[in-house]
């Protein structure tokens, strides 16, 4: 690619059906993230019960369209598919199909708990194991997540060696996400281990060392 020219390949038919192929998985996603486990509405009950889970379904949408909009931009840097990049494009298409299924649990338990109780989410977990198992199975799907953004940003980087400015923003990305990457996994590990007993909050908190991390990634950029 000629980085002075600022011209992008054009967008091939096979990259255009890859890239609706992804993002009709994230919608799927994120209707299994309204309708999965629910039962249809009998009674004006059952639809104050639903809307009270509004809350918890804002929590998981804004993190489904978060891992959506890194594979937007992604491909939004890199026109160009390759075998790789194509794999990798469809184990993030099964990823989020799985993780959305701990991130609905997680995400009514916190609100539960976020609310007093008052909102709905009380009677998902009967135990501390249940709690642990939660957060390691959401942080590990959280973890591959980000590391297959991590890895697509890594190759665009490589790929977009000519052209410095969109090579500066992908290897930025590429540091983002392998913040969020290790955050996952810390957030597992915390879990697993008997700190979550005297804080059980821990592996929820421990994921805004997200935007520390990326506020040093940004920091050493600029200079």
């Amino acid at each position: 690619m000629d980085g002075s020219s600022g011209v992008r390949p054009f967008r091939t038919a096979e990259t255009q059906r890859l890239d609706a192929f992804v993002d009709a998985a994230f919608a799927f996603a994120v209707s299994l993230l309204i309708i999965g486990g629910t039962e249809p509405l009998r009674s004006f009950t059952d639809l104050a019960t639903a809307l009270a889970r509004i809350p918890a379904f804002i929590f998981g949408f804004a993190l489904i369209a978060l891992f959506w909009s890194a594979h937007r931009t992604w491909s939004t840097l890199t026109p160009v598919r390759t075998g790789w990049t194509t794999l990798l494009s469809l184990a993030v298409v099964f990823a989020v199909l799985v993780f959305v299924f701990p991130l609905r649990l997680l995400a009514e338990t916190a609100t539960h708990f976020m609310s007093g109780g008052t909102l709905p989410g009380g009677g998902l977990m009967s135990s501390l194991g249940d709690l642990r198992w939660t957060y390691v199975i959401y942080g590990v799907a959280f973890a591959v997540l980000a590391g297959l953004n991590a890895l697509l940003f890594a190759h665009a980087a490589r790929a977009l060696n000519g052209d410095a400015l969109a090579h500066r923003k992908a290897r930025q990305w590429t540091g983002t996400w392998s913040v969020a990457t290790a955050t996952g996994l810390l957030s597992s590990l915390i879990a697993a281990t008997p700190l979550l007993a005297v804080a059980p909050w821990l592996p929820g908190v421990a994921y805004n060392l997200i935007p520390v991390g990326v506020g040093v990634i940004l920091w050493r950029s600029r200079r």
